[in-house]
C-alpha cells in the first residue's frame, strides 16, 4: 500500500524451486501473504481495507483493487 513493491532496479534474478518466505510472512504470517496485495473486499485481520486516507488528504476514499494496479 505504501510503495514497498515498486521496483527500483533489478540486480539479479534467482530461479528457485520453492517460494521464498518474505520478511512480512515471517513477522506476521496470519496477516501477510507472499503477494501482499490489497483487496478491499477482504478485511485484514485487524482492520478494513475498504477505504484509505492518502497522504495530504483529509477525507477517506474507496480503496481500488490492488491499489489501482489491477490490470
Amino acid at each position: 500500500k505504501y510503495g514497498f513493491k515498486s521496483i527500483k532496479s533489478i540486480v539479479r534474478i534467482d530461479l528457485v524451486a520453492k517460494q521464498p518466505e518474505s520478511l512480512w510472512m515471517k513477522a506476521a504470517p496470519r496477516e501477510y501473504g507472499f503477494y501482499a496485495n490489497v483487496n478491499p473486499k477482504v478485511n485484514h485481520p485487524r482492520w478494513s481495507q475498504k477505504t484509505e486516507r492518502r497522504i495530504g488528504e483529509l477525507q477517506r476514499r474507496n480503496t481500488l483493487m490492488f491499489n489501482g494496479y489491477e490490470e
